[in-house]
């Protein structure tokens, strides 16, 4: 779904994906560093537009390009399969530094519990993603279970209450002086 409005911070500002992002989306979801912690992703920018394009229209889902305070795109992420109180989370891919990684996520999680009024979102993390898992911690994630994927590559599912967050946010918010 697309909104008419940015998520504004410090560091970074969210706004919706717009299909003229396909070339960065894909740049940054094939980023080596980045996409060793992704399933792969083979299509061409043409068709990544396209995507773009059908997921803007989709109820059910949200897709935010983070730019930093200099206007630069440097991540993404989404919450789709929207269902009543809950969704899914995921899509992170970013090649910001920790502080604007940090408040991309309180602004999406703001978004997610204070704005469309979830209860709890779901995800899955690599279990070689030490980063995303760390930052997880941070804002209360609980770990439910662990799976392998097709390749034989650990992942850990997991859900974050909106309780959970808010007891955390405002400490995470101190560390990195917000």
């Amino acid at each position: 779904m697309y909104i008419d409005y940015k998520l504004e911070g410090k560091y970074v500002t969210l706004r919706s994906v717009e299909e003229s992002d396909a070339e960065f989306v894909l740049s940054v979801r094939n980023d080596p560093r980045i996409s060793k912690y992704l399933p792969p992703l083979n299509v061409t920018v043409e068709q990544q537009r396209q995507w773009i394009a059908k997921q803007r229209a989709d109820k059910d889902s949200y897709y935010f390009l983070w730019l930093s305070s200099n206007g630069t795109p440097i991540g993404t992420i989404s919450l789709y399969n929207i269902d009543g109180n809950h969704s899914e989370m995921g899509r992170v891919c970013s090649i910001g530094e920790p502080a604007a990684n940090v408040e991309a996520f309180v602004l999406f999680l703001d978004f997610v519990f204070d704005t469309i009024k979830l209860d709890y979102t779901t995800g899955w993390v690599y279990e070689q993603n030490k980063a995303v898992i760390a930052l997880n911690n941070a804002f209360g994630m609980t770990w439910t279970t662990n799976e392998t994927d097709a390749n034989g590559n650990p992942f850990r599912n997991c859900i974050m209450y909106r309780e959970s967050y808010k007891e955390k946010r405002s400490k995470v918010l101190k560390k990195i002086k917000l």
